[in-house]
């Protein structure tokens, strides 16, 4: 793809945000979750990544941890499936990782510059550690391949989200608040930013596997196109998702989010050419012994 005619003053900017993000961002030792012993044969992670091994979860809502609402009908029947291990991104893609892409020709801008509050967002230096918002589906395609990586699967996504324990939440059975997610908190009836926060500044509501806002901040673009009935035919190992045309899974909630939508299970979908203030997405990569 040739590089996108960019103004110059976009150029300073994007250079500027790469300057001020040359690495995302990593939360203190001591407030990071543990993550399982990677087995004997793994290679280290890829940067900003982590090791996801292989074996078995349960995908799907249980209507025994489900934070005490019912399961909706997309999400049933709750299955079991094997996964071969993987690679996904610890943190969502922020504004200066997308920015390296635009300038190297292999991304297209987003697509307005600012947030749901900000006026200035993507082209703003203070906030190259956020999540990129007002990218498509393509759009987050594009980056993944451009990265040498790809969008995950749709299970995948929730296995490193769920990660052994057959919880709610990616952190657990806890009731989300604004100590463990940038979204609703029930406790006040208030948003706890109304807008995307830095990835990252949510250590507590990591999952078992250490990936940080797998709930809340932005929804999560994932590979697979969408179907109602999918779970029912599921394939008990690796699946890649039903055929489509037109729409395509969202993950983990935003900003804006309430308890049901920030559920490990919890899907939603949307068009492959859609985009908002709360829309953004993470990478996966194959694990090669």
């Amino acid at each position: 793809m040739n590089a996108p005619r960019l103004p110059l003053y976009l150029l300073i900017l994007s250079l500027l945000l790469s300057a001020c993000a040359s690495a995302q961002p990593s939360p203190p030792e001591s407030a990071a979750p543990t993550a399982p012993s990677l087995p004997l044969n793994t290679s280290p992670a890829p940067e900003g990544m982590l090791f996801i091994p292989e074996g078995e979860f349960q995908m799907g809502c249980d209507p025994t941890r489900n934070a005490g609402v019912g399961c909706p009908p997309d999400e049933l029947p709750a299955h079991k499936l094997t996964l071969k291990a993987f690679f996904i991104d610890r943190f969502e893609v922020t504004n200066a990782r997308y920015a390296e892409c635009i300038l190297a020709g292999g991304c297209r801008p987003p697509s307005v510059v600012s947030s749901e509050t900000r006026a200035q967002y993507y082209d703003d230096p203070a906030f190259a550690d956020f999540p990129v918002v007002n990218v498509s589906w393509k759009d987050a395609d594009a980056y993944c391949q451009w990265a040498g990586k790809r969008l995950p699967t749709e299970a995948e996504w929730e296995k490193a989200a769920r990660g052994a324990e057959n919880a709610a939440f990616p952190w657990g059975n806890d009731e989300p608040s604004c100590i463990l997610v940038n979204a609703y908190d029930p406790l006040s009836g208030q948003l706890c930013v109304g807008d995307t926060s830095a990835v990252g500044s949510y250590p507590d509501g990591a999952s078992a596997y250490g990936a940080q806002d797998m709930a809340g901040n932005v929804w999560e673009w994932v590979s697979d196109w969408y179907s109602e009935t999918y779970y029912a035919e599921t394939p008990a190992r690796d699946p890649q998702g039903p055929s489509g045309v037109l729409e395509k899974v969202l993950r983990g909630g935003g900003w804006a989010s309430r308890a049901l939508d920030l559920r490990s299970a919890g899907r939603s979908f949307d068009l492959t050419f859609h985009n908002g203030t709360d829309i953004g997405f993470r990478c996966a990569a194959d694990y090669q012994p």
